[in-house]
């Protein structure tokens, strides 16, 4: 039997991964959890073992926590790798309210967020597509409460892993006819004739690699976890990401930041060979920053390399956080 065989056999379902976490209360005024029963928006995340010195998994754009699920059974156990996975607003089992402004900067604070409530000391960062944006949102910040002379405002960072993200505000590659366009829909064209199954694959159809052999189960499933919560129109409310980050420029350039903190923990950032929506992104990490010893690595496949190459990303997420085992903010005094 095929690795990539065994994986979809040990695929969970959307309900059982969700089912697998939690709902909690999340109040954006204050950027805080709060109980659930006063909140105005809720939350899902999902934790696995004691999570003082957790793996952070931040999502990518559109499958939210639930592009993980192929990894969660090549990674350790929870007693070896504590986890936590993290929704954002808009995504999977979270609320998806329509009159929200969805951005970088909000994903971010439900990030800190939700660290505060959950008392995480030391974490390493995994971020997938978009998700790589707001960890250069999270160092940002660090600077800049730094220059106040404030706390860092989260805890201690152990390594920072970044696959198929953003990092240069130049870098990015979207085809004309995904979030380029997706940014120029309606919320409302993505209700009734919106939820149509053959338009949803035309339109997600890229994201895979044309050798793999997507089913329309694996697509189905997909369209059901956007769906959630009536959320299908998060596809164009979120679609301004790649804008975001050009509109930053240098605050968020991901060169600039791993200068800042090459010195105090280690990198990884990889892509896809055939990803079409940030495959300039790796080639311009190695030609900027390959000299100042940035690791760099490459998988086959597509950019949902979470469904194509489950097996070979966790290795390297495994490898990487074990390389860390042995630093001391593997067991910091505590909290910044």
């Amino acid at each position: 039997m095929s690795p990539e065989t065994l994986s979809r056999i040990q695929t969970s379902s959307a309900q059982a991964w969700f089912a697998g976490g939690e709902r909690v209360g999340y109040d954006l005024r204050t950027r805080a959890i709060v109980a659930t029963e006063d909140a105005p928006l809720k939350v899902f995340f999902r934790r696995e073992g004691e999570l003082a010195n957790a793996v952070s998994f931040l999502p990518g754009f559109p499958d939210g926590s639930f592009g993980w699920v192929k990894i969660l059974p090549h990674l350790p156990n929870a007693a070896e790798m504590p986890k936590l996975f993290v929704e954002y607003v808009g995504m999977g089992d979270s609320d998806k309210p329509k009159d929200y402004a969805y951005s970088t900067a909000e994903r971010a604070d439900l990030v800190e967020a939700i660290w505060r409530e959950l008392a995480v000391r030391s974490t390493t960062l995994v971020g997938f597509d978009f998700s790589g944006i707001v960890i250069s949102e999270l160092l940002r910040r660090r600077l800049e409460r730094a220059e106040r002379g404030e706390p860092a405002g989260g805890p201690e960072i152990r390594g920072v892993f970044i696959f198929n993200g953003g990092l240069f505000p130049d870098g990015h590659t979207h085809p004309w006819f995904t979030t380029p366009f997706l940014r120029l829909l309606p919320n409302w064209a993505f209700t009734g004739p919106g939820r149509s199954f053959t338009l949803f694959k035309m339109l997600i159809a890229v994201a895979w690699s044309k050798d793999y052999r997507v089913t329309d189960a694996e697509v189905r499933e997909l369209q059901s976890v956007l769906d959630r919560h009536d959320g299908l129109f998060f596809l164009a409310a979120a679609a301004g990401f790649v804008a975001d980050h050009q509109a930053q420029g240098d605050r968020l350039d991901f060169g600039r930041l791993f200068t800042a903190y090459r010195d105090q923990f280690p990198f990884l950032v990889g892509g896809s060979d055939e990803d079409p929506f940030e495959h300039r992104q790796v080639d311009l990490a190695r030609e900027r920053l390959g000299k100042l010893g940035l690791r760099i690595e490459r998988l086959p496949g597509g950019h949902f390399t979470t469904s194509e190459q489950p097996q070979a990303l966790a290795a390297l997420i495994t490898k990487f956080e074990g390389g860390l085992s042995e630093t001391p903010s593997r067991n910091p005094k505590g909290a910044c």
